[in-house]
C-alpha cells in the first residue's frame, strides 16, 4: 500500500498532464514486462494475451475489439520504443504544458493517438500496398499522441528555441518539421509503415488542433470533450449571455491573436520572466 500511495502522489504532483502520461505508460510497460516474465516461467506466450490490446488493421477483428483504439496507445514493443517516445514527450511536452492547460495536453495526446490509429486502420484497408498485410498487422505505442504533441508545440510556439543535448539552438517549428520529414523519407522503405502512418495522423491532428484553438479554422461538427461542471442557479437579475457583452469584455475573454504572438516572441527572446503582469494574464486567458 505504501508503494501505491507513492504512485498516486507522484501522479497527482503538480497536476501535470505530461507527468501523468509518462507514469501511465511506464506502469503499463512494467506490467507487460512482468507478464512476459510470468509467461517464461509458466510456459505461455504473453503476446497471446496482449494481442487483445493491440490495434488490429483487420476490420473484422477490430469490430470485436473496439477498445484497442485506446489501449494500443499505452503499449510498447520494447524498452527502446518506450524510451524514445517518453524522452521526446518529456522535453517538448513540458514546454507546451507551460502555455496550455492540463486538459488540453491530454486532449492533444489522446486524440492524436486515436486519430493516428484510425489513420493506420483506414490506410491498411484502402491502399493496395497493404493488401497482403492488413489481416495480420497491428499497431501499438504512444507515437501518434507524442507526434501530435510535438507538432502542436511547433505550431503553437514556432519561434521557441531549444538546445538539443546543449549542442545547438533550434526553433520548435523546425524540430516539428524535421521529424515529420524524416518519417516521410523513411516511409517507402520502412518495415514499420503502420507506425509511420500513425505518426502522420497524429501530426495532422496536432497541427489542426492548434489552428482550431487559435481560431484560424473551425470544425462545426468536431467537438472536444469538456468536463461537466455543476450548473449554478441564476436569477433573471444576475444571469447574462455572452452575446450581450460589450466588445471590450469579449476582448478581455479572448485575447487578440496578434497580441498573443507578440508575447510568445518576447518569451522566445527574453524568457517567461520578462513578461509583465498584464502579459502573463493575457497568455493565461489564451490557454483557457
Amino acid at each position: 500500500m505504501v508503494i501505491w500511495e507513492r504512485i498516486k502522489y507522484e501522479y497527482s504532483k503538480g497536476n501535470s498532464a505530461i507527468r501523468q502520461i509518462i507514469i501511465i505508460n511506464l506502469g503499463v510497460f512494467i506490467l507487460s514486462v512482468l507478464l512476459a516474465v510470468a509467461g517464461k516461467l509458466m510456459v505461455f506466450e504473453s503476446s497471446e494475451i496482449l494481442q487483445y490490446f493491440y490495434l488490429p488493421s483487420d476490420l473484422s477483428t477490430l469490430v470485436f475489439r473496439p477498445w484497442t483504439l485506446l489501449t494500443n496507445i499505452f503499449l510498447h514493443s520494447g524498452f527502446r520504443h518506450i524510451f524514445w517516445n517518453l524522452l521526446m514527450l518529456y522535453f517538448i511536452g513540458r514546454i507546451l504544458e507551460d502555455y496550455l492547460s492540463r486538459e488540453k495536453i491530454w486532449q492533444i495526446f489522446l486524440y492524436g493517438g486515436l486519430i493516428g490509429g484510425l489513420f493506420f486502420v483506414i490506410s491498411y484497408n484502402v491502399f493496395p500496398a497493404f493488401e497482403a498485410e492488413k489481416s495480420i498487422s497491428r499497431l501499438l505505442g504512444a507515437s501518434g499522441g507524442v507526434t501530435a504533441t510535438l507538432v502542436a508545440a511547433g505550431v503553437f510556439l514556432p519561434r521557441y528555441q531549444v538546445r538539443p543535448y546543449g549542442l545547438f539552438t533550434i526553433e520548435l517549428r523546425w524540430v516539428a518539421l524535421i521529424l515529420v520529414l524524416l518519417d516521410l523519407v523513411a516511409f517507402p522503405n520502412s518495415s514499420n509503415a503502420g507506425g509511420i502512418l500513425a505518426h502522420i495522423g497524429g501530426a495532422i491532428f496536432g497541427m489542426l488542433y492548434i489552428f482550431e484553438l487559435q481560431g484560424k479554422i473551425e470544425f462545426p461538427k468536431f467537438k472536444f470533450a469538456k468536463p461537466n461542471f455543476p450548473k449554478m442557479k441564476t436569477t433573471k437579475t444576475t444571469s447574462f449571455d455572452s452575446s450581450s457583452k460589450s466588445p471590450k469584455q469579449k476582448a478581455d475573454i479572448r485575447p487578440n491573436q496578434e497580441e498573443i504572438d507578440a508575447i510568445l516572441d518576447k518569451i522566445s527572446q527574453s524568457g517567461y520572466d520578462s513578461l509583465s503582469s498584464r502579459e502573463k494574464e493575457v497568455l493565461f486567458k489564451a490557454s483557457e
